[in-house]
């Protein structure tokens, strides 16, 4: 990848494709909405959002071409949501720690690289309230978890 910027966006798409694929495979998670960014108008009771990417960059070797060392972060977000009352709240947080687990899992041993898109990739932090959000309770118990993946990348531009 030549363009820093290309890179990033490779780096998110094949996050987004790896994601998507492991849940298309699996039978209890089928269902499991993955997108791009915001999921728009329809959402399911499972979502997993791939969401903001932010690269750092560093100087590499001091070449002609001046090869640039990049840092890469995309944010996934898992959201699930499960209909009842409070006795549903750890419930709702094992789901998403278990779609979160399949996903780190998968990129960690599977394949580092997500196809070549990058040197390597693993899962740098996890974050949650560890509650249902207030806009969620109406509809039952849910959690949102925010996974930060990071990768380097060497740009030779």
């Amino acid at each position: 990848m030549s363009s820093p910027f290309a890179a990033g966006m490779a780096f998110k798409k094949a996050l987004f494709e790896r994601t998507k694929q492991l849940m298309a495979d699996g039978a209890d998670t089928k269902d499991v909405m993955v997108c791009p960014g915001a999921p728009g108008t329809f959402q399911p009771d499972e979502i997993i959002a791939v969401t903001r990417m932010e690269a750092q960059f560093d100087f590499a070797t001091m070449g002609t071409n001046r090869s640039r060392e990049v840092t890469l972060s995309v944010d996934v977000v898992f959201s699930c949501l499960f209909a009842g009352d409070d006795t549903l709240e750890l419930s709702a947080q094992e789901r998403a720690f278990d779609l979160l687990d399949r996903l780190e899992a998968s990129v960690r041993l599977d394949d580092t690289t997500l196809g070549g898109v990058v040197r390597h990739c693993f899962l740098a932090s996890v974050q949650t309230d560890g509650q249902t959000p207030e806009e969620y309770q109406q509809a039952g118990r849910g959690v949102d978890v925010t996974a930060t993946f990071t990768a380097r990348h060497r740009i030779r531009r």
